[in-house]
């Protein structure tokens, strides 16, 4: 009720007036309005919304944002200047369309009709702002371990960095480095109930880099991965290396502590979600036909969701 009302008395502010400059404070949009997102070819996107009151605004530019997140560990802001590549455009229409089907085609449909129209000129900018999904329950990494349970001592989730390998750990398969991914670990752990510590010293298996304790790092227990695989792509594995064939792999078994020095690991992929926040700042609208415009100096546009599939966060 409230976002129609301030619809009404903007509408009254923008379409009173025959002519001259306008400065509106505020839209019917803000930072927290759900946008939608089409890609076309190349890196061409359209973030876009249609209110309930027919509104519909666009955002067409041109940015390739996988670059902005891919392999980078806490992402921040981008942004994009307001030119003939990088477009706004205001409309009113006279009817109900779903966003996706108005704006998500080359040519937009030609009903419902557009009763007045307003496009950016050139200048301003528009801002990203990337935080990741974090709400309750998420695990990025699927190790698991929800993120929230990664946090480390000092709750700041992308300093807990068991390994030191330059990951965080909710970023982290294989949170002690011993190629023995820790949602195998886990699920050892739930099996017997309790956080598995082979060795007894107090750290659980899927932080240790040492299970049995043996004095030979579990990753260097390995002691068929150059021979299931190549020197330069080994099969790091060490759940299959079971020399004494007592169905204890070799890193679980105290009494064996033949070692092989691998210094490779597994790869480290993951699926992350993303929500960027969308601002306009110093903008400005040009009716298409009159003479008015819409200035905009900061304005929320709204929020929308970004996914990465499969992604390989390298070691630091």
């Amino acid at each position: 009720m409230q976002r129609l009302f301030l619809l009404s008395i903007l509408s009254l502010l923008i379409f009173s007036c025959d002519d001259g400059d306008i400065i509106v404070s505020d839209f019917n949009f803000d930072q927290n309005s759900a946008l939608n997102l089409c890609e076309f070819e190349g890196d061409r996107k359209v973030l876009h919304i249609i209110t309930e009151s027919n509104e519909a605004i666009s955002l067409t530019f041109d940015k390739n944002i996988l670059e902005n997140v891919e392999n980078v560990i806490n992402p921040g802001t981008f942004s994009v200047t307001i030119n003939n590549s990088n477009r706004i455009n205001y409309r009113r229409l006279n009817g109900r369309v779903e966003s996706s089907n108005y704006f998500c085609q080359e040519i937009p449909p030609s009903e419902p009709s557009v009763i007045e129209e307003f496009t950016s000129t050139t200048g301003g900018n528009v801002e990203f702002t990337i935080t990741r999904a974090s709400d309750s329950g998420v695990d990025t990494d699927g190790d698991g371990i929800d993120d929230i349970d990664e946090q480390g001592p000092d709750n700041n989730i992308f300093n807990y960095d068991t390994d030191g390998d330059g990951i965080p750990n909710f970023l982290d398969i294989d949170d002690d480095n011993d190629n023995v991914l820790t949602n195998v670990e886990i699920e050892i752990d739930i099996d017997f109930g309790i956080e598995l510590d082979t060795d007894g010293d107090g750290i659980p298996d899927y932080l240790d880099p040492d299970d049995d304790g043996d004095g030979v790092i579990t990753r260097y227990e390995d002691l068929n991965a150059f021979e299931e695989g190549t020197p330069e792509e080994p099969v790091l594995n060490p759940v299959n290396d079971d020399t004494n064939d007592n169905g204890i792999p070799n890193y679980l078994d105290e009494t064996v502590s033949e070692s092989l020095i691998i210094e490779a690991f597994r790869e480290n992929r993951v699926s992350r979600q993303f929500n960027i926040t969308v601002v306009f700042n110093d903008i400005t609208l040009e009716n298409t036909t009159t003479e008015r415009t819409i200035r905009l100096s900061s304005q929320g546009f709204g929020v929308f969701t970004f996914r990465t599939d499969d992604e390989i966060l390298e070691f630091r």
